[in-house]
């Protein structure tokens, strides 16, 4: 599986069952949000006015990884893609949880909660002149359903293949203005999955020029930035990707909702997979601002009267020390337990984090829905020691990875990280043999193929919900590439009790009945000891004093067209 930052209660979404059920008017009461979620406050004083124009340069951790917002799999492309491309549904700005209409100005679901019905709004253009409607839609599902096998084996549409074709049975074309998708089981999280940046609709025409579906990825000039490239509906429109440097958007003129039309000329995301060059461009001007900044270097912005550092609220990511059940030692439960009883959390949060972190007693993040404390294991590296001879393994050695060329916002340092829980797991006798790789591809493939025994890796959500981490990230079953159905293979971890769990919590339309199974897969999962969930962070963003209006999320899912540049 991919990291990416694409929780909102999915659980609760899918639960507004009813014929009269409407998108036009969320439901809070229905939407449990993660604590910490409130909408923070835009960067522009009430009194203040707009300005139009400008060039904001935004830096970005690394590199987007394809221009076809269906085939991504990472948080640098969907925070790029979020500015050109739109779906039916999106998340109020601010919000982690809720639901708001966009391409579709209203919906309904039946009562059997298997047919979503979506009123479509009217008047909307593509960026290359086409018309948004009934068919535009069903185009764009059609294709993610039948989506070339050989893009799958490529890992490429991981979102399709986990979110979409298992949960959707069909769609139908009702008139120009609405269309119906049927549902092959009820779904809790189908509604808020569709905020999500891989299921935004592009246009058909684009993706036919670009080839978007040929069985060959070769010959798609959609997805690698050539013909058709990110053709949407957003108030920004792509203009240049030159991969390993920058990508460039535009102004979109002719964007059908004026209200929110976008105040800048243009973007561009530069790549900075570094922290330290990050800050110093920030502090030299070379950069407007900054998605992701190290929590350590919090403290120097704020002492320079030119930058203001913003707080995105409440946390919605999570750190992993990610074990694979399949390699040995890792088989026996209890190493499991004495890998986290031996790693200082603390330690890291104080010497990384600059206190923006929490340590973790879950696979989610505090607050969530049906959240619980579960007790895990906390530092003492004398019942580390203990279990350790209580398990009977002499073999102690085995890889531990990390990636050599990226910053996460769950984990600003992944060198100086993995070094501190190295020290850690070799002061109670373990022997790891430390590695590296880079990020993309090697690294991911490599962890997502089960390759890793012990690695870093994490999750930023897509949405606030339990399903998006203990289900979608780490321990949900799914396809295999063996094409089975079962335990994900990046983790190795298998417990159909479990699995069962958090299926029934997803298929149920009980708020009450989902909370109590999602709390019974959460207790397999302490008694398991699948991972060792390390902590959650609160990553900051920056930027130069003169950047006004941006709204801040905890999922990341931040537009900028409502961003704007005052005189400097």
């Amino acid at each position: 599986m991919r990291r990416t930052r694409f929780g909102v209660l999915l659980v609760a979404a899918g639960l507004l069952v009813g014929a009269c059920t409407t998108g036009a008017s969320p439901t809070p009461a229905a939407t449990p949000a993660p604590t910490g979620a409130a909408t923070p406050a835009p960067t522009t004083a009430p009194e203040e006015t707009p300005k139009a124009g400008g060039t904001l340069i935004v830096a970005l951790p690394g590199d987007i990884s394809r221009t076809d917002s269906a085939l991504i799999d990472d948080s640098n492309s969907s925070y790029v893609m979020n500015q050109v491309m739109e779906g039916l549904v999106g998340l109020k700005p601010g919000s982690a949880s809720e639901v708001i209409p966009v391409l579709s100005e209203s919906w309904t679901i039946s009562e059997d909660a298997l047919t979503y019905t979506f009123k479509l709004r009217t008047g909307v253009k593509f960026h290359d002149g086409t018309d948004f409607n009934a068919d535009a839609v069903k185009f764009n599902y059609d294709r993610w359903l039948n989506i070339p096998d050989a893009y799958s084996k490529l890992e490429y549409t991981y979102y399709l293949d986990v979110a979409l074709r298992p949960v959707v049975d069909s769609v139908t074309v009702n008139s120009p203005t609405e269309v119906a998708i049927k549902l092959t089981a009820p779904n809790s999280a189908f509604l808020t999955t569709q905020t999500l940046v891989p299921f935004f609709i592009s246009s058909p025409a684009a993706l036919e020029l670009g080839k978007a579906s040929d069985p060959d990825f070769a010959n798609n000039t959609y997805a690698q930035g050539g013909a058709g490239a990110m053709t949407g509906t957003g108030p920004f429109k792509f203009k240049e990707w030159v991969p390993g440097d920058h990508v460039t958007l535009e102004r979109n003129a002719d964007y059908w909702d004026a209200t929110h039309a976008a105040y800048l000329d243009g973007i561009v995301f530069r790549v900075f997979p570094d922290s330290t060059s990050t800050l110093n461009a920030l502090q030299a001007g070379e950069i407007d601002f900054t998605q992701t900044l190290s929590p350590i270097d919090g403290k120097t912005v704020e002492g320079d009267a030119t930058l203001q550092a913003i707080d995105r609220g409440g946390s919605c990511n999570l750190f992993n020390l990610s074990i694979n059940q399949t390699h040995k030692p890792f088989d026996n439960l209890k190493i499991r337990q004495a890998v986290a009883y031996a790693v200082n959390k603390q330690s890291i949060i104080d010497t990384f984090y600059a206190g923006q972190a929490v340590v973790a007693d879950n696979w989610m993040p505090p607050g969530f829905f049906s959240y619980k404390a579960l007790n895990l294991p906390t530092y003492d590296p004398e019942k580390a020691k203990a279990l350790i001879a209580e398990s009977g393994v002499t073999d102690l050695s085995f890889d531990f990875w990390y990636p050599s060329d990226v910053a996460r916002p769950y984990m600003p340092d992944p060198k100086g990280e993995f070094e501190a829980i190295l020290r850690d797991l070799e002061a109670v006798g373990f022997k790891p043999n430390p590695k590296t790789a880079t990020w993309r591809p090697d690294y991911l493939s490599a962890e997502a193929g089960g390759d890793y025994p012990l690695w870093l890796i994490g999750w930023t959500c897509d949405w606030a919900g339990p399903d998006n981490f203990l289900s979608t990230a780490f321990f949900g079953y799914r396809e295999r590439s063996d094409n089975t159905f079962g335990p994900n293979e990046e983790f190795g971890y298998k417990n159909d009790a479990m699995w069962q769990a958090m299926d029934n919590a997803l298929k149920t339309n009980s708020l009450d009945k989902a909370k109590e199974y999602w709390q019974q897969a959460q207790d397999f999962l302490a008694a398991d000891m699948p991972s060792v969930p390390m902590l959650s962070s609160k990553p900051p963003a920056a930027a130069q004093l003169y950047v006004k209006g941006f709204v801040p999320n905890s999922t990341l899912t931040e537009l900028f067209n409502t961003v704007w540049l005052a005189d400097h």
